[in-house]
Protein backbone atom coordinates (compact mmCIF):
# COMPACT_ATOMS: atom_id res chain seq x y z
CA UNK A 1 0.00 0.00 0.00
CA UNK A 2 1.41 3.48 -0.77
CA UNK A 3 1.90 5.85 1.37
CA UNK A 4 -1.12 8.03 2.88
CA UNK A 5 -1.09 11.69 0.73
CA UNK A 6 -2.93 14.35 1.84
CA UNK A 7 -5.97 16.42 -0.15
CA UNK A 8 -7.37 19.24 0.50
CA UNK A 9 -8.12 21.03 2.21
CA UNK A 10 -11.21 22.56 0.93
CA UNK A 11 -13.01 26.18 2.05
CA UNK A 12 -12.14 29.41 3.13
CA UNK A 13 -9.21 30.63 3.58
CA UNK A 14 -7.56 31.61 6.85
CA UNK A 15 -8.36 30.42 10.73
CA UNK A 16 -5.64 27.85 12.48
CA UNK A 17 -4.53 25.26 10.61
CA UNK A 18 -4.86 21.92 12.47
CA UNK A 19 -3.59 18.12 11.34
CA UNK A 20 -4.90 14.80 13.08
CA UNK A 21 -2.11 12.95 11.05
CA UNK A 22 -2.70 9.27 10.26
CA UNK A 23 -4.76 6.26 11.83
CA UNK A 24 -5.20 2.77 10.95
CA UNK A 25 -8.82 3.96 10.09
CA UNK A 26 -11.86 6.47 11.43
CA UNK A 27 -14.92 4.83 14.22
CA UNK A 28 -17.14 7.61 14.70
CA UNK A 29 -17.79 11.51 13.40
CA UNK A 30 -19.31 13.76 15.66
CA UNK A 31 -20.63 16.91 13.41
CA UNK A 32 -21.13 19.88 15.83
CA UNK A 33 -24.61 21.91 14.25
CA UNK A 34 -25.51 25.03 14.86
CA UNK A 35 -28.64 27.28 15.02
CA UNK A 36 -26.68 29.47 11.22
CA UNK A 37 -26.89 25.43 10.13
CA UNK A 38 -23.07 25.66 9.33
CA UNK A 39 -20.76 23.20 10.57
CA UNK A 40 -19.29 24.56 13.75
CA UNK A 41 -17.09 21.90 14.08
CA UNK A 42 -16.01 18.19 14.36
CA UNK A 43 -14.43 15.56 15.86
CA UNK A 44 -13.33 11.88 15.14
CA UNK A 45 -12.63 8.38 16.89
CA UNK A 46 -9.62 6.82 15.14
CA UNK A 47 -8.78 3.76 15.46
CA UNK A 48 -4.79 3.15 16.18
CA UNK A 49 -2.33 0.82 14.48
CA UNK A 50 -1.96 -0.98 18.05
CA UNK A 51 -5.95 -1.25 17.97
CA UNK A 52 -6.53 1.36 20.72
CA UNK A 53 -8.75 4.15 19.94
CA UNK A 54 -8.28 8.10 20.43
CA UNK A 55 -10.45 11.32 19.94
CA UNK A 56 -9.12 13.83 18.15
CA UNK A 57 -9.52 17.76 19.42
CA UNK A 58 -12.84 19.28 18.57
CA UNK A 59 -11.92 21.25 15.34
CA UNK A 60 -14.07 24.33 15.09
CA UNK A 61 -16.43 26.04 17.46
CA UNK A 62 -18.05 25.30 20.41
CA UNK A 63 -20.23 28.77 20.82
CA UNK A 64 -24.28 27.98 19.04
CA UNK A 65 -23.72 24.24 18.72
CA UNK A 66 -27.41 23.22 18.82
CA UNK A 67 -27.06 19.27 18.06
CA UNK A 68 -24.23 17.21 18.47
CA UNK A 69 -24.47 14.86 15.58
CA UNK A 70 -23.17 10.93 15.71
CA UNK A 71 -21.91 8.95 12.83
CA UNK A 72 -21.00 5.22 13.75
CA UNK A 73 -19.11 3.29 11.16
CA UNK A 74 -19.28 -0.64 11.03
CA UNK A 75 -16.00 -0.93 12.69
CA UNK A 76 -15.81 -4.69 11.25
CA UNK A 77 -16.30 -3.16 7.19
CA UNK A 78 -17.18 -0.05 6.61
CA UNK A 79 -14.81 2.79 6.23
CA UNK A 80 -14.76 6.42 4.48
CA UNK A 81 -13.96 6.85 1.14
CA UNK A 82 -14.63 10.31 0.45
CA UNK A 83 -16.11 13.34 1.81
CA UNK A 84 -18.09 16.28 -0.28
CA UNK A 85 -20.21 19.33 0.84
CA UNK A 86 -20.67 22.79 0.30
CA UNK A 87 -18.96 26.06 1.97
CA UNK A 88 -19.76 29.91 2.21
CA UNK A 89 -20.82 32.43 3.86
CA UNK A 90 -22.32 32.56 7.22
CA UNK A 91 -25.07 35.05 7.72
CA UNK A 92 -24.24 37.52 10.10
CA UNK A 93 -20.58 37.57 10.12
CA UNK A 94 -19.61 40.31 7.90
CA UNK A 95 -18.04 38.03 5.04
CA UNK A 96 -17.05 35.22 7.78
CA UNK A 97 -16.84 32.10 5.04
CA UNK A 98 -16.97 28.56 6.60
CA UNK A 99 -18.11 24.86 5.85
CA UNK A 100 -21.73 25.15 5.15
CA UNK A 101 -22.43 20.96 4.85
CA UNK A 102 -20.84 17.97 4.89
CA UNK A 103 -21.45 14.35 3.80
CA UNK A 104 -19.38 11.39 4.72
CA UNK A 105 -19.49 8.64 1.67
CA UNK A 106 -18.27 5.10 2.45
CA UNK A 107 -17.76 1.78 0.85
CA UNK A 108 -21.51 0.96 1.50
CA UNK A 109 -23.04 4.62 1.79
CA UNK A 110 -23.86 8.32 2.31
CA UNK A 111 -24.00 9.66 5.58
CA UNK A 112 -25.35 13.11 5.90
CA UNK A 113 -25.89 16.21 4.35
CA UNK A 114 -25.03 17.64 8.00
CA UNK A 115 -25.40 21.57 7.25
CA UNK A 116 -26.98 23.72 5.04
CA UNK A 117 -26.56 21.66 1.69
CA UNK A 118 -27.36 24.62 -0.78
CA UNK A 119 -27.64 28.60 -0.75
CA UNK A 120 -26.55 31.12 -2.45
CA UNK A 121 -22.99 31.71 -3.30
CA UNK A 122 -22.32 28.22 -1.54
CA UNK A 123 -19.28 26.35 -3.53
CA UNK A 124 -18.84 22.78 -3.62
CA UNK A 125 -16.16 20.68 -2.74
CA UNK A 126 -15.58 16.88 -3.08
CA UNK A 127 -12.66 14.29 -2.25
CA UNK A 128 -14.63 11.33 -3.81
CA UNK A 129 -12.59 11.55 -7.18
CA UNK A 130 -10.17 8.15 -6.46
CA UNK A 131 -10.69 5.00 -4.79
CA UNK A 132 -8.97 5.05 -1.60
CA UNK A 133 -9.64 5.33 2.31
CA UNK A 134 -9.71 7.84 4.71
CA UNK A 135 -7.02 7.58 7.28
CA UNK A 136 -6.72 11.11 8.80
CA UNK A 137 -8.00 14.67 8.93
CA UNK A 138 -7.06 18.13 8.39
CA UNK A 139 -8.14 21.40 8.03
CA UNK A 140 -8.83 25.16 9.67
CA UNK A 141 -10.84 26.38 11.81
CA UNK A 142 -11.97 30.16 13.13
CA UNK A 143 -14.64 29.73 15.53
CA UNK A 144 -16.34 27.59 12.79
CA UNK A 145 -14.93 24.81 10.63
CA UNK A 146 -13.20 26.93 7.74
CA UNK A 147 -11.77 24.03 5.95
CA UNK A 148 -11.67 20.25 5.84
CA UNK A 149 -8.95 17.87 4.11
CA UNK A 150 -8.22 14.02 4.26
CA UNK A 151 -4.89 12.20 4.12
CA UNK A 152 -5.63 9.20 1.62
CA UNK A 153 -4.62 6.04 1.18
CA UNK A 154 -5.25 4.77 -1.92
CA UNK A 155 -6.15 1.27 -3.30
Amino acid sequence: MAMPREVGPWGAGGGKPWDDGVFSTIKQVRVHVGELNAIYALQFEYLKKDGKSVFSQIHGGTDGVKNILVVNLDENDEFLTGISGFYGLVKGYNGLEAIRSISFHTNKRIHGPYGEERGSGHVYYSSTASPGKIVGFHGRDIGFLSAIGVHMEYF
